[in-house]
């Protein structure tokens, strides 16, 4: 099994029956595979721990260990009692089994309560992996450290170290699905979770995997993508985005993460999503920086391609101008006032009926149903056409189901047939028509062959695994290529035929 796929199904078993949230277990599967810690903002009550407590099912044997912060928390509670029996003989060690130091998972809510004596080694052990116990470091098994609050950390008591060691950041937020709502109303929900012991990860693998993700670099155009975004970023913020290089650096870590285990040699842009959850300081940076990124990445891939498209169909909008400028110009439909020796009254409209036979061959339309009709040219009528052999000899009426088609062209509809109007400019009209008709065709022509470039190159990059990002690289691939490509193809295609359908009728 490939390394992708056992990571996909273990998230779809640790996140089983944990609505909304499968964002957030991606993001801390990531940290966890790239040994970097995630903090969560938002209200209690909405899984936060729950996370935590599952993400420990990843690893074999895994531990974890939760803690709710408060100002009157203490070392030991967090990195356990002193040794009383080594303290007699003036040694200073922390019993850690059960506590942070010896958890694989760690979970610290309200983390901005955590005193300065708390705060100070837990940087430690974010940073280095390593805690200090009677004067001898030791390296902690520690490899996902999730921390929640809801709030941000406030200014001027010394917290940003903190904070900035918590690399990605998420906003949580409560159920907004009905269904989902209900599903946890009346289900059951469970803290723990069956996972398939063939799809947890070992700690030795974890360390394997670390050192052959050494070996992935970043590709071209991911640092081009990240010079072009940090540009605009800076462009855009007037200046007042900061991102450190060390941050960059870890994010760097975090792209490299996410290709290694969608099994990529090299980084590409699906895992450039990791970046808009590691660079915002507050809520109002991380609407505008996500908004930033997905601009500037929709600027880097596809752009020239939606150029050019939207300039094709610029020059269809001109073609129907002119065809429009056309109709108004040369086509004037011949008016018959009270046709077949007055046994109509009123103006009507002459249809070139060629298969009336001879006692049906002159067909007339009043001029009111037509207007009706050309109103609304997608709508279908029952309209009375009135039939004569000739215009002098009237034989009866006909309820018909019919559409106007163009400007001059009557559609039957359960016949399937057009006709058109007698037009008293009919030479010049279809001259000027027929012209139009081959620069039509040419830019059908350019439309297609660029709609299949696009295609192509849509389908290479949906092809790219991105099991951490999937729902939003997806959704943005799809817009940098234009969701609506086939659609418009076909509606397009379907323009054509028509429009080759009238170039017939006409010759």
């Amino acid at each position: 099994m490939e390394i992708s796929e056992r990571i996909e199904k273990l998230l779809k078993e640790v996140s089983y029956q944990v609505y909304e949230k499968e964002t957030i277990f991606k993001l801390a599967m990531l940290a966890l595979l790239g040994e970097e810690s995630i903090f969560l903002l938002g209200k209690p009550g909405i899984a936060k721990s729950l996370i935590s407590r599952r993400m420990k099912f990843v690893i074999s044997g895994g531990t974890n260990f939760e803690y709710l912060m408060s100002k009157f928390s203490t070392p030991e509670e967090i990195y356990g009692p002193i040794d009383l029996r080594l303290l007699k003989d003036g040694k200073y060690v922390r019993v850690v089994d059960g506590y942070l130091p010896s958890a694989n998972i760690g979970f610290l809510d309200e983390i901005w309560k955590a005193g300065p004596s708390i705060q100070n080694t837990l940087l430690t052990i974010i940073n280095e992996k390593i805690f200090r116990n009677g004067g001898v470091d030791i390296k902690v098994p520690l490899k996902l450290l999730i921390s929640a609050s809801n709030e941000l950390p406030a200014e001027g008591e010394g917290l940003e170290a903190l904070f900035d060691r918590f690399l990605i950041r998420y906003v949580a937020t409560g159920l907004t699905n009905k269904d989902n709502f209900e599903q946890l109303l009346d289900g059951e929900s469970s803290l723990d979770v069956e996972v398939d012991p063939n799809l947890q990860i070992t700690l030795e693998e974890l360390n394997a995997w670390r050192k052959q993700l050494k070996e992935v670099r970043l590709s071209r155009k991911v640092l081009d993508f990240i010079h072009y975004f940090r540009n605009k970023l800076h462009r855009d913020t007037n200046g007042e985005a900061y991102i450190s290089d060390r941050r960059w650096k870890k994010i760097s870590g975090l792209i490299k993460t996410s290709a290694f285990y969608n099994g990529r040699a090299q980084a590409d842009i699906p895992d450039l999503f990791i970046i808009p959850y590691c660079i915002w300081d507050n809520v109002d940076q991380e609407e505008k920086y996500k908004n930033i990124f997905t601009s500037a990445f929709l600027e880097q891939f596809g752009l020239e391609w939606r150029t050019e498209k939207n300039n094709l169909l610029n020059q269809l909008d001109v073609i129907n101008s002119q065809i429009g400028q056309i109709e108004a110009q040369f086509l004037r439909l011949t008016p018959f006032d009270n046709p077949f020796k007055n046994k109509l009254t009123g103006t009507y409209y002459l249809i070139n009926f060629t298969d009336g036979g001879s006692e049906h061959k002159c067909c007339f339309i009043s001029a009111a149903d037509w207007n009706k009709m050309r109103n609304l040219p997608s709508e279908n009528f029952q309209m009375d056409l009135h039939f004569g052999p000739n215009q002098m000899k009237y034989v009866g009426t006909q309820k018909t189901l019919v559409r106007a088609y163009k400007a001059d062209q009557i559609l039957f509809v359960n016949e399937n047939k057009k006709y058109q109007l007698n037009n008293e400019s009919s030479m010049e009209y279809n001259n000027q028509i027929k012209n139009l008709g081959m620069q039509l065709k040419e830019f059908e022509a350019k439309y297609k062959e660029l709609s299949f470039k696009m295609l192509s190159e849509y389908k290479k990059y949906t092809q790219m695994k991105c099991i951490f990002f999937n729902d939003e690289y997806n959704k943005r691939i799809a817009e940098a290529f234009d969701s609506k490509l086939k659609e418009d193809s076909q509606q397009l295609d379907n323009s054509q035929i028509n429009n080759n359908s009238e170039m017939s009728a006409i010759s």
